[in-house]
């Protein structure tokens, strides 16, 4: 028995092993099926050789006493091949499957694990698995060789050197990493638009998803390879970068590919881990077209090539990366085209083909695998994280790698953003199907509908105030009351009339009123400060202010109003929204596009004369539309809020109860203060709905719908009916005669589940901002899908498409941050911290270079911090969290982060050393200091800021287990670095196991310790 050090390829592969001995991501193995006379004791004696002859197929990887790894080479002995039987195919393919997942334990003994199934006396399948710490792909196939040759009773060579050799060489060898640092410093992590969150440490569990590329689109790839003077793996690679950039958004990334690592002659025929991994930076700026790219692809990988010396763990080790245990180190994705496949029979004078080895845990949050085939084609093996990707997408994304191949092999002078990504399918879904809401809208305004209401049943109670109510009636003729007064002061078509009432009987009188008259309304809010009051009006250049006082006096039933009215293409309202510059911008809204809104949710609703609306909103929301005029145009009744806090929930439930309110809505926000309200209907948007919120308001209402859409395309433009269950909360389908088209930043459509702009069309589409051409060009653009002269508004919001045409909104463009390399969604944090239980609401932005968390709940940050940490990536954990009483809202009920204290992020913390204040953190302090050759270390010292990594990380572990007699797992000191928080862990640890002791036990561990 020997001993040695281990190759640096080897010792991150025992690292990742001490990490989760569990993993089988690193076995590597073969199986076939064998028809014929199998001599089994010829088969034993074959690999009985083969790993006498091969050191690393008899080494086995224990961790010494100061936590470092060695190879123990034991002497050669007999192979043991265990012997199962199977009762049928698929029970081997299962006892296959369960071989090739099963770790090995590398210090237990060498990871070699031989199994013949016995389907019948001629017909077995044989099934080999090893680690990858002793054998690499290139060594499958010389161990299959060497084994074939030696049944056939062959002889082999003798072996020119020992893998020991190699090992030697490797680390007395001086490689210069300065090439490869410069090349890949700064390079941003992959992200890949996922299913679901990126858990706090990935794990093994993958999938897989096999595909073909034909012969024909293989041989076009190859000709194309010819004409660019480069490799057909450097088309494939290419491609893949392409794929990779339009789901990701990204330009820069890395992939990782294999390389063999056996550059000498006499290394050729050893089994050993001999393979490493190339870090390609892959250079999509500038949006080059396909040749270009595939240039720049070419020089990248033969400099890659040029500098394969240097081991990638020494890379990783010298770029300082963060430690991260979410994701993997450089690079997130592989890819590899295998030429060194099967070389002839595993097994001489019998038949075999390979059998389905069920093997696919994920390294990697994706890789794609290429093996040629004899005729031609090439079958494609995508391996996926099941962390991250379902099944169906990952299929997606490799029938549209082929859609790429095709187009860059037909033309590869195209810019890779206007390259064919979408299979007919998807495109006619996403363009077709998705969008099919075609309904009749008849030549009608909102006033037309009312007055049919008001004809039929001019008793009917259309409004219910303070003081009393309005029939239809009476609600009609004062109406037409002020219609006629506004006609007499010259207030028609093309005017605009501004509204600024509270929540009684004017409101509506005057809404209807000013429609009468021809003229459009411009809603605002009495309580606004003057100044923005005087702003609005003169920016609006208004024709007449109407006050409440105004339409009491003026609103006198028994007038006759003499004018036509509006019409369905004339401005029905102006209303004014925030603007970037900071000044508001005024939307301009026809009645057609008010009164598709309005019959669109009567269907949507099934709207009726036995619906009661509640009137809360402000009339400067514009989503205050659809309570008013809704109920007016169903038969319905509305009951004005009056002078009732919105904020005050047991008045705003005692109401609705006294009145019979039947339909509700309100922002999210403004949902938390209405806890005890019970509905028939309820209606959440505005912002974003948690699904803790969801799931706390869906019982107390017989449907939730949540509602989704901006002011430009009038109110609500897409609606989702609430499961009783809510899991992830989306924004639905579009209403009627509403389109939606997520596209990516060239403004193609962006592909099913890859997120994009959100952009809308259809009749809903305002007619832009009131004299802002300039800014309703930018904003309202032509639309490609649509019939002509159509438009479509780009809503700046963040959205993607699931499989069954669900939209869901991921945020404002605006809100995604980028922090330190990693691009950032404030929504999935917030989705986390809202989902504690001792949090109602919390909003994240990005100060000072800092995640900070404004959070409303009595939850302790401590708590908090863990909270999060055990669900998000280190990156994504806010670095501050600022505790509030509520967060500020805009006037119309959303959060208003601009008005977030700036100043909130806590002080750093002083960087002064703390000596340790516990035995705990004494003894962790030592340890590091010993481990890492300081003087001193402190309590607030964090391990890998003073210079560790990963393998001294075990060293740290070997010295707390030699003095404390406990095992801490190697996780616990990338999510506590920090002495006092790895001392605080190593205590809950010891405390665990004291408590799980009997008294008998303890007694007696007491008195061997005195």
């Amino acid at each position: 028995m020997t001993s040695g050090p281990l190759s640096f390829g080897q010792e991150r592969l025992w690292f990742l092993h001490r990490l989760d001995p569990q993993d089988p991501s690193y076995t590597t193995h073969y199986a076939y099926r064998l028809r014929g006379g199998l001599d089994t004791t010829r088969l034993q004696a074959a690999f009985t050789e083969v790993v006498a002859r091969h050191e690393p197929l008899r080494t086995r990887y224990p961790e010494a006493e100061d936590g470092r790894p060695t190879a123990v080479i034991e002497p050669p002995a007999l192979v043991e091949i265990e012997r199962v039987d199977a009762d049928g195919v698929r029970a081997a393919l299962a006892i296959v499957a369960d071989r090739t997942n099963t770790a090995f334990d590398l210090a237990a003994r060498p990871p070699l694990r031989v199994t013949l199934i016995r389907l019948a006396a001629d017909d077995h399948v044989l099934c080999v698995v090893l680690h990858h710490i002793n054998a690499d792909g290139w060594s499958i196939n010389v161990l299959r060789r060497e084994v074939a040759e030696l049944y056939a009773g062959g002889t082999l060579e003798e072996l020119p050197l020992r893998y020991a050799d190699h090992v030697r060489a490797e680390r007395e060898q001086d490689t210069d990493v300065s090439w490869w640092a410069g090349r890949l410093a700064g390079t941003p992590s992959l992200d890949l638009p996922a299913d679901r969150p990126r858990p706090a440490v990935r794990t093994p569990s993958g999938g897989e998803v096999i595909f073909e590329i034909p012969p024909g689109l293989s041989a076009a790839v190859n000709r194309l390879a010819r004409r660019e003077r480069c490799t057909p793996y450097m088309v494939l690679l290419a491609a893949y970068q392409v794929l990779l950039a339009r789901h990701s958004g990204q330009d820069d990334f890395c992939v990782g590919t294999p390389a063999a690592g056996r550059d000498r002659p006499e290394v050729e025929n050893l089994i050993g881990m001999f393979s490493t991994t190339l870090a390609l930076r892959a250079d999509l700026s500038g949006d080059p077209v396909f040749a270009e790219l595939l240039a720049r692809t070419r020089r990248g990988v033969l400099a890659a090539l040029a500098h394969r010396e240097v081991p990638f763990e020494r890379l990783v080790g010298a770029l300082g990366l963060d430690r991260d245990l979410s994701r993997t180190p450089l690079f997130q994705t592989m890819f590899a085209v295998h030429t060194h496949g099967d070389t002839g029979d595993p097994l001489p004078g019998l038949t075999a083909a390979p059998v389905p080895h069920g093997w696919h845990p994920a390294r990697f949050d994706l890789s794609m695998d290429l093996y040629p085939r004899d005729d031609g084609a090439l079958t494609g093996h995508a391996i996926f994280s099941t962390d991250l990707f379902d099944q169906g997408t990952v299929e997606r994304m490799t029938a549209r790698y082929l859609v790429l191949l095709e187009a860059v092999a037909e033309d590869p002078r195209r810019p890779v953003s206007t390259l064919p990504l979408l299979p007919r399918a998807e495109r006619d879904l996403l363009l077709g199907a998705c969008n099919d809401t075609a309904a009749d809208l008849p030549p009608v305004t909102v006033v037309g509908l009312m007055l049919n209401h008001a004809a039929a049943t001019p008793d009917a109670v259309a409004v219910v105030h303070d003081e009393g109510e309005l029939t239809y009636a009476e609600l009609a003729a004062r109406a037409a009351g002020l219609a006629a007064r506004l006609a007499e002061d010259g207030i028609g078509r093309g005017d605009l009339v501004a509204i600024i009432t509270g929540r009684g009987p004017e409101t509506p009188v005057a809404l209807l009123g000013v429609a009468m008259s021809g003229a459009a309304y411009l809603p605002v809010d009495p309580d606004y400060p003057a100044t923005r009051v005087a702003y609005l009006l003169e920016d609006a250049q208004v024709a007449r202010v109407l006050t409440d006082e105004d339409v009491r006096r003026l609103a006198v039933p028994g007038a006759t109003c003499e004018t036509l009215g509006a019409r369905p293409e004339d401005p029905a309202y102006v209303i004014y929204t925030s603007g970037s510059t900071g000044r508001p911008k005024g939307v301009v809204v026809p009645h057609r596009a008010l009164t598709n809104f309005l019959l669109a949710m009567r269907t949507l609703l099934d709207g009726g004369p036995g619906d009661t609306w509640l009137a809360l909103t402000s009339l400067s929301f514009d989503i205050s539309a659809l309570e008013l005029f809704l109920p007016l145009v169903t038969g319905g009744r509305v009951v004005m809020a009056g002078g009732i806090d919105a904020r005050d929930g047991d008045a705003v439930a005692a109401l609705a109860a006294r009145h019979g309110v039947t339909h509700v809505q309100a922002t999210p926000s403004g949902w938390r203060m209405l806890p005890g309200l019970r509905v028939d209907t309820a209606l959440a948007g505005g912002e974003p709905l948690p699904p803790a919120l969801a799931a706390e308001l869906r019982p107390n209402a017989r449907r939730l719908f949540n509602m989704y859409g901006p002011t430009e395309t009038t109110i609500w433009s897409t609606a989702w009916q609430v499961p009783d269950a809510p899991g992830d909360v989306a924004i639905g389908r579009p209403i009627a005669n509403t389109t939606c088209h997520v596209v990516d930043r060239h403004g193609r459509p962006a592909p099913i589940g890859v997120p994009g702009e959100l952009l809308i069309g259809g009749a809903g589409v305002a007619d832009g901002y009131l004299r802002r051409p300039g800014l309703t060009a930018d904003r309202f653009v032509p639309d490609p899908y649509g019939p002509p002269g159509a438009r479509l508004y780009r809503t700046g919001d963040l959205a993607r498409r699931r499989a069954d045409g669900t939209l869901d909104c991921l945020g404002r463009t605006d809100h995604q941050v980028k922090l330190r390399g990693h691009r950032i969604e404030p929504g999935e944090i917030e989705a986390v911290l809202d989902a504690h239980p001792g949090v109602r609401q919390s909003v994240v932005v990005v100060q000072e270079e800092t995640l900070v968390a404004f959070v409303v709940g009595d939850a302790p940050v401590a708590e908090l911090r863990t909270h999060a940490a055990a669900t998000l990536p280190p990156y994504m954990v806010p670095g501050a969290f600022v505790r509030a009483e509520a967060l500020p809202l805009t006037p119309n009920g959303k959060v208003d982060r601009a008005a977030l204290p700036g100043d909130a992020r806590p002080v750093p913390e002083s960087t002064a050393y703390v000596p340790p204040r516990t035995d705990a953190e004494e003894l962790v302090a030592d340890v590091y200091a010993e481990v890492l050759g300081l003087e001193k270390v402190g309590a607030h010292d964090d391990f890998f800021a003073l210079g560790g990594h990963s393998l001294l990380a075990t060293r740290v572990i070997a010295g707390i287990r030699a003095l404390t007699e406990v095992e801490v797992p190697i996780r616990t000191i990338f999510a506590a670095g920090a002495v006092a928080d790895l001392a605080q862990a190593v205590t809950d640890l010891l405390t665990a196991e004291i408590d799980r002791l009997t008294d008998e036990e303890a007694a007696r561990l007491a008195k061997e310790r005195d």
